[in-house]
């Protein structure tokens, strides 16, 4: 949801297409700096959350984060970053933060993959040590390209056990990046299938939200591309048996979709989220 304006432009957007889960960047996604949000937009915010009895909150971390690099002082930035990000989730009453853990190289050999798994789970281990708030960090699955780690659970699950003391490290599963990245989420074989392995690798007890993200490429080909509602290659079908799943049922969906109108999450697609659910909300 976008904030431009201020943060509590938010929740007034997410009124105007009907939203009840919301997710924003907080600062640019494609800068280091610190966000500077005046306080009276904090507790704006907080105020219309409240008021409209909206949420969860969650914040997506910015898109420079690579918890993998080889480069000591890109991680030591990611660190940094996502350090901040946790501290102002706290700040506004956020969930926690959503974020890639990043990728060793596109020609990463599996050695340096390996080797950038143990890179992450150190500067995890190191931000929640020292981080003494409530917000999680919420591990996305990836789509895949680059050597991007994440795009199996079985990498996520490495992290996740790593830190298996850590009650804040969550899980967020993508629905266009799970498809892309190999997982046939279409049939309710490949669902079921899907949600046992993210059970046995994660731990389902860690998912605490959906991407809910219709896709434009085709499965296993690793092109992280967004597609409205109904319009892709997952399908409605897919969201219907997802919104109606035991394990998944209950999670706040959020939707990173283009719109129709190319300016993002929209009534359109909100809507289509909801009247694939059993009972329209």
């Amino acid at each position: 949801m976008s904030t431009s304006g201020g943060l509590p432009k938010a929740v007034e957007r997410a009124l105007q297409i009907e939203a009840q889960a919301i997710q924003i960047f907080c600062g640019a996604p494609q800068q280091w700096a610190e966000p500077k949000c005046p306080e009276h937009e904090v507790e704006g915010l907080r105020a219309g959350l409240a008021e409209h009895d909206l949420g969860p909150l969650f914040i997506h971390a910015p898109y420079l984060i690579n918890l993998a690099s080889a480069k000591p002082q890109v991680r030591h930035l990611s660190r940094e970053s996502l350090a901040t990000q946790l501290r102002w989730a706290d700040r506004l009453g956020a969930q926690g933060v959503i974020v890639h853990v990043g990728s060793p190289g596109a020609s990463a050999s599996p050695e340096q993959v390996d080797g950038a798994l143990d890179l992450i789970v150190t500067s995890i281990g190191r931000i929640m040590t020292e981080h003494q708030g409530d917000a999680a960090i919420i591990l996305e699955n990836d789509a895949g390209a680059g050597a991007r780690i994440g795009k199996t659970f079985g990498q996520l699950g490495a992290i996740v056990r790593a830190l298996s003391s850590e009650s804040r490290l969550k899980l967020c599963f993508d629905t266009c990046h799970a498809l892309v990245s190999g997982y046939e989420i279409r049939t309710p074989e490949g669902l079921e299938g899907t949600i046992a392995e993210l059970d046995r690798e994660v731990g389902i007890d860690r998912l605490c939200v959906i991407h809910a993200n219709d896709a434009k490429a085709e499965l296993g080909t690793n092109k992280d591309r967004h597609e409205n509602i109904g319009e892709g290659t997952i399908g409605i079908a897919t969201f219907r048996r997802m919104l109606s799943h035991r394990a998944l049922r209950d999670l706040p969906f959020i939707l990173e979709v283009p719109g129709y109108k190319e300016e993002g999450p929209d009534l359109e697609n909100v809507r289509a989220l909801k009247g694939a659910a059993p009972l329209a909300v």
